[in-house]
């Protein structure tokens, strides 16, 4: 499996008060969950062990991946988080790899 750009940086923060950083390109709402995926090339024995969220027809090789599947009902909001030397996001978070919070 090979990305085909780098995925973006995204703050779901949960109900409960933590906060998970998510790596994808983007996120649907499929039932009762937010799933997240990323855009890659990918062989048929890789995509028979990953879940596909969505396929292009004209390159079967070129597959969404969900790389996350969050309940809606643990979400209290969510957004796109800036990406800088420090991770902080621009969204005011202190929260950061190795600051606790974040997964």
């Amino acid at each position: 499996m090979n990305l085909l750009d780098p995925p973006s940086r995204w703050h779901v923060r949960l109900a409960g008060g933590g906060l998970v950083e998510v790596w994808a390109d983007g996120y649907a709402i499929d039932g009762d969950s937010y799933v997240f995926d990323v855009l890659v090339t990918a062989t048929p024995e890789y995509q028979a062990k990953v879940e596909i969220t969505a396929r292009t027809p004209t390159a079967p090789e070129r597959v969404c991946v969900a790389v996350a599947r969050i309940p809606t009902s643990a979400v209290e909001e969510l957004h796109t988080a800036g990406i800088g030397p420090d991770l902080d996001c621009a969204c005011g978070s202190e929260e950061g790899p190795g600051r606790g919070g974040v997964l």
